[in-house]
């Protein structure tokens, strides 16, 4: 059996999108997080669709990776900073 790269990617990017959208939609102090494993949902997924050559679904994948690192801003970094 050898490692598939390409099907990795799309199960972990899967779980870690799942996750995420628990953990955001349970509204508990931990919820920003959300945001950090979506983050890492999008990149697995960018990569799966950059390997299986999905032009739309990597462009998907682009923009919900931008709005992630908005989320982690506005919803992680700017609290810590002493922002609102």
């Amino acid at each position: 059996m050898t490692f598939d790269l390409t099907r990795f990617l799309e199960k972990a990017g899967t779980v870690a999108g799942i996750s995420g959208a628990v953990l955001l939609s349970l509204n508990v102090t931990y919820s920003s997080y959300g945001y950090v494993l979506f983050l890492v949902s999008s990149a697995m997924l960018a990569g799966h669709a950059g390997r299986i050559k999905a032009r739309w679904l990597l462009t998907l994948q682009a923009c919900f990776l931008l709005t992630n690192m908005n989320g982690i801003y506005h919803w992680i970094l700017l609290p810590a900073m002493g922002g609102q």
